[in-house]
C-alpha cells in the first residue's frame, strides 16, 4: 500500500518521509557529540577541585545531554506522526512494524543509521509500537 503524501512538482515519493529522515540525522549527530563529550568528561579527575577547564567540560557535557534529549523527543514525535499516517490509512500493527523496519533499512542504506546501531533501530521500533497502541 502506498502512503498518501502531498506531492508537488519538485517532490517525489519517498519511503522515508523527509522530516523523519532529518530527525534521525539530527538525533544521530547529537548522540555522537554527546558520546564524545562524555568521553572527554570521563578523562577528567572529577573527584578533585574542579579547574575552569574541568568545569567547562562538564557544563558542555550537560548541554550535549540536553540537546540529545530534545532531539530524541523530536524524533519520537516524527515516528508518532509516521505511525498516525499509517494507522489513518488503515494499516494494522504488524504492517506498521513492517513499514518501520523498511524505513530503518532505507535509513541504513542511506547512511543515516549505522547498520550496527541496534539501539536506534530498536528505539524506532519500540516508539512505533507504542504510538500505534496509544492511538
Amino acid at each position: 500500500m502506498v502512503l498518501p503524501q502531498r506531492v508537488t512538482a519538485e517532490e517525489s515519493f519517498q519511503l522515508v518521509p523527509p522530516v523523519l529522515a532529518t530527525a534521525v540525522a539530527v538525533y544521530r549527530r547529537v548522540r555522537v557529540a554527546e558520546r564524545a563529550q562524555l568521553a572527554l568528561m570521563g578523562q577528567q579527575s572529577l573527584d578533585e577541585e574542579w579547574t575552569e577547564g574541568v568545569r567547562a567540560t562538564v557544563l558542555l557535557a550537560r548541554q550535549r545531554i540536553v540537546e540529545t534529549e530534545q532531539a530524541r523527543a523530536q524524533l519520537r514525535d516524527r515516528v508518532r506522526d509516521f505511525v498516525v499516517a499509517l494507522r489513518d490509512a488503515g494499516e494494522s500493527a504488524s504492517a506498521v512494524v513492517r513499514h518501520t523496519r523498511s524505513v530503518i533499512r532505507v535509513l541504513e542504506s542511506n547512511g543515516a543509521v549505522e547498520p550496527d546501531d541496534d539501539q536506534l533501530g530498536t528505539e524506532l521500533l519500540v516508539w512505533a509500537t507504542e504510538a500505534y497502541e496509544a492511538l
